[in-house]
Order: structure tokens, then sequence, then C-alpha cells
């Protein structure tokens, strides 16, 4: 017998985050191989505790926003793809043993189906023009709607430290 999911519940005090336009420009500093450079610009997508968080209504346990793990996924597909593009052109052998445990087959499976099914939970419909010259759309110099990237980052920010001081206080500020 398959049980219902439970109701979804939207507290009122959860983030509210404005809709804001983007155009999109290729930064190869996000798809390029791991360097303190390029770990800097992806720590720098994440609030001081990863993203992690915890509030009174929306989250008494410690949580985080489905968009931080899916940043995770996407950033241990890059480390590993850098990893076994080197191992491929090495003298080496690499073994399966001999990865970082988040590098290893199950764990890179998981974040591929995760990031799937992220995308076609929230499916960006903005119409890309087919650049013909390429065969195909590049998917940069189009304007999207997104959600205030900032403005998320921010609000889980106030809450990373809230440990239940008070009613509505997050690190001492709301």
């Amino acid at each position: 017998m398959n049980t219902p999911p439970p109701p979804t519940v939207q507290p009122s005090n959860a983030p509210t985050v404005e809709t804001t336009p983007r155009t999109f420009h290729y930064d190869p500093l996000f798809g390029s191989a791991p360097t303190n450079a390029t770990n800097a610009a992806w720590h720098s997508l994440f609030p001081t505790q990863g993203g992690f968080f915890k509030h009174p209504d929306l989250a008494p346990a410690r949580s985080a926003f489905a968009v931080y793990h899916q940043l995770h996924c996407l950033s241990t597909i890059r480390t590993t793809h850098a990893l076994l593009t080197t191992a491929a052109f090495s003298p080496h052998a690499l073994t399966p043993d001999a990865l970082p445990v988040m590098s290893r087959a199950p764990h890179v499976r998981h974040c591929i189906d995760l990031i799937r099914q992220s995308l076609m939970c929230r499916p960006d419909t903005t119409v890309e023009v087919k650049d013909e010259a390429r065969g195909g759309v590049t998917g940069f110099g189009t304007e999207h709607v997104c959600w205030d990237w900032d403005a998320l980052g921010e609000w889980v920010g106030r809450w990373e430290g809230w440990e239940g001081e008070g009613e509505g206080m997050a690190r001492g500020v709301e």
C-alpha cells in the first residue's frame, strides 16, 4: 500500500525570494579543473556553513535548501571529471579504491540523477534560439528569469547559527 506524501507546508516566514532578469554568460572558471581559484569560485556559491541552517518553523533540524546539495553534486562531477581526465593521460593506473569517496561511482551516479530530477522539477523554460552555424544552442547570451541568488544566500546566512535562543532569532539578526 502506498502512503501519500505529507502535504507541502510553506510557513509564513519561509524565505520570499524575488525574481530578477539575468543574461547567462560563459564563465570558464566554473567548468575548469580544480585549482585554488576555481575552488574559491565554487565555495563562494555557498553560505558560510555550506548552506545548512535551522529555522524554528521551516527547519527545526539542521537542513539545507536542495539547491546547495545540487551545487555540491555538480562540483563533485566537475572534480571527478578533472581527476579522471588527468588519470586517462597518466602512465599510472587509477583504481576505483584510489578515488576519493565523493568521486566514486555510487556518489557520482547519485549526483547525476539528483541533478536530472532537479532540472525536471523546476524546468527553465527560457527560449534559446538555435545557432545554425553551431547546429545547436549555446545557452549563453539569452535572458532568463531567475530567483535572486544573493537574497536566498542572505536568508540562509541569517539562520545558519540559530540554535533556538529566541523566536525568530538568527545569529542575533532579524
